[in-house]
């Protein structure tokens, strides 16, 4: 009888560390380089000039394939707020204007995204994924959940929004 409770015991304190290791593993933070120009990141004195102009490019590329996508020029301005969208040449989607960029120097770089601000909170960056990038420093250092430096996907869809109050939805680019 103890032995079996003794191995009761064991299995669920394993379980317990197991399962708090895989929650902490789910919310490790990782440090990144946040700017709102090549000049900001220049001026920050982190990382040489071609590096930020390399890094801005990748990112300004990478913005075409994950940016946010609407439909419509007042669907996109509803979100980022007037004249801060345009609409995409090879479509007829509209896009926010990217307004920054994440560097993630994991000993050399990891992807360079970029970030957009929506109306809703000016103050701050956000990824195309929609998450919200922490408090950044004057240096451009802060840290991000850990899903958040890589890559996002590619955006095929575009974003819908149902009237006052409703929860955006997606929709596919054709319909």
């Amino acid at each position: 009888m103890k032995n079996s409770n003794l191995l009761k015991y064991a299995l669920l304190g394993a379980t317990a560390i197991v399962l708090v290791a895989f929650i902490a593993r789910g919310r490790a933070k990782e440090d990144v380089l946040v700017y709102d120009s090549v000049e900001a990141c220049t001026a920050a004195g982190e990382q040489d000039a071609s590096v930020c102009e390399a890094e801005f490019a990748k990112a300004e590329k990478l913005h075409e394939e994950v940016a946010p996508r609407y439909a419509s020029e007042n669907q996109c301005y509803s979100e980022y707020g007037h004249s801060r969208c345009y609409r995409q040449r090879s479509s007829s989607l509209w896009l926010p204007f990217m307004v920054g960029y994440m560097l993630a120097p994991r000993g050399g770089f990891g992807y360079s995204q970029p970030l957009y601000r929506p109306s809703s909170n000016p103050g701050r960056f956000y990824t195309a994924g929609n998450s919200q990038v922490g408090a950044v420093s004057a240096g451009g250092r802060t840290k991000v959940a850990k899903s958040q430096v890589s890559k996002p996907p590619v955006r095929t869809r575009t974003v819908a929004r149902g009237g006052f109050g409703s929860r955006a939805t997606a929709r596919g680019a054709g319909g």
